[in-house]
């Protein structure tokens, strides 16, 4: 009794700075807050008391910024108590290293630095939204407002069915690239009418004998094979697995893959063991490491708010571990990846263009994608398009029809833009219905001859 004093009023200045004069430790276990400058005096007054370290929450803004502060998560109450320990029985000089360290950063991070760094952080935000199809604009009641345009009016063109039709038509080398994860349900709608009805128009698309469907997924070889196994023409299909690892030509056996490069697996242990960390403070997410070339952190059905404030964490943890290292870390829409550099859908996709070039290249291209993994995808688009383009003279039609579209996010590289699953299956089932009717009128023609 007696050895725990609570207040619940806030403290004025005076009585709080004599408080931090004779604190041996500051604890500061908030679940959120912003930018508090409490840890900040307490580095202030301690540096000329000889005091401890601040133990600050992982939530609180200070605990990235204050050099030598114990960060700990407030849910684990035996972390909170190793941490205070460990701040009572640090030795003496490292008490005194940390201390001027932050007391340094104090001094020198002013009023006036921060709010530079806030106008500089502005100036950047405004230059990347305009360049993404965003404005700024002035109004009465507010002197700098930022007016988000909608979807239709960032893209640069929705892409129109009838005008794939034609083009598809009127080209006989044809390369349709589809990345699965698009066409996708969900696990419990696996078996839906519209899921098949979309595996039967790729399998008469894969049928044309001047088609080569290639199908990208981040999934491993045996979870493709899977989801397509109603596909009766699969040996037909080009497939790329793990973002472009594993590939498949049109016309091998489906046991049968080639890889794009050796992979050191090295850093795929560091991954793991820090994605760990936060899938174990994350509920809901986990961690896949069964991957040859990649390691991901899944979150889709954490708590939104706090499942994008641990992925931000995590991607800062993974830029200064993995600095050195030849991978590359990229976002998805509710995933964090590290994958090995050049494994990418989009370089899977120029080795494809390269080797068809080779036998007379390809004169239609479409390609779907939905998620910032396949941007790389769009920009191989985007470099083919504008060959293209510069290899015709005036008055000519391209050498090639090339359309890039992206289904939902906006902005992208993407020349197109489709907006629902809907839109893309109705898309798939009218180029696969026109090959339906060349196939019929082929087989009348047959019928024809054979009668005369």
């Amino acid at each position: 009794p007696g050895s725990i004093l609570m207040l619940n009023d806030k403290l004025p200045f005076a009585p709080r700075v004599a408080l931090f004069g004779l604190a041996d430790c500051l604890v500061n276990s908030s679940i959120r807050h912003g930018l508090s400058l409490v840890p900040l005096e307490y580095v202030l007054i301690s540096a000329s008391a000889k005091k401890g370290t601040p133990v600050l929450s992982e939530f609180t803004a200070c605990s990235r910024v204050i050099p030598g502060a114990i960060r700990v998560n407030p849910w684990r109450s035996e972390d909170v108590a190793r941490s205070i320990v460990k701040c009572m029985t640090q030795a003496e000089h490292e008490k005194a290293h940390w201390r001027s360290q932050a007391l340094e950063w104090c001094q020198h991070n002013t009023v006036y630095r921060w709010a530079e760094n806030i106008v500089e952080d502005m100036k950047k935000v405004r230059a990347n939204m305009i360049h993404m199809g965003e404005d700024v604009s002035r109004s009465r009641s507010c002197r700098v407002g930022l007016v988000k345009s909608s979807y239709k009016e960032i893209s640069s063109d929705i892409l129109k069915p009838s005008e794939v039709n034609s083009a598809y038509l009127s080209n006989n080398a044809r390369l349709i690239v589809l990345d699965i994860d698009v066409l996708v349900p969900p696990k419990d709608e696996i078996d839906d009418s519209s899921w098949q009805g979309t595996l039967a128009s790729i399998d008469l698309l894969a049928k044309e004998k001047n088609n080569y469907v290639f199908l990208f997924s981040s999934s491993s070889p045996e979870t493709m094979l899977s989801l397509l196994s109603s596909v009766a023409n699969i040996t037909k299909l080009g497939l790329g697995a793990e973002d472009g690892y594993y590939y498949k030509w049109p016309g091998s056996p489906t046991d049968r893959w080639d890889q794009r490069q050796h992979v050191v697996p090295q850093w795929k242990e560091v991954c793991a063991s820090l994605m760990r960390a936060y899938a174990e403070r994350t509920s809901g997410s986990y961690v896949e490491d069964d991957q040859v070339a990649s390691v991901t952190w899944h979150y889709g059905v954490s708590n939104p708010d706090f499942s994008r404030m641990q992925g931000k964490e995590l991607l800062n943890h993974l830029g200064d571990t993995l600095a050195h290292l030849p991978v590359e870390v990229v976002v998805g829409k509710s995933f964090i990846r590290v994958r090995h550099q050049g494994i990418t859908k989009g370089a899977l996709l120029s080795h494809v263009l390269q080797h068809y070039s080779t036998r007379g290249g390809v004169n239609f291209l479409l390609g779907l994608g939905d998620d910032r993994m396949d941007e790389d995808l769009f920009q191989v688009l985007k470099e083919y398009h504008y060959k293209a383009q510069n290899s015709t003279t005036d008055g000519q039609e391209p050498s090639a029809r090339v359309f890039s579209c992206t289904v939902g996010r906006q902005p992208s590289l993407a020349s197109h833009c489709l907006y629902t699953l809907d839109e893309v299956q109705e898309l798939l089932s009218e180029m696969s219905l026109q090959t339906k009717r060349k196939m019929r009128s082929s087989t009348t023609m047959l019928d024809l001859s054979y009668g005369r």
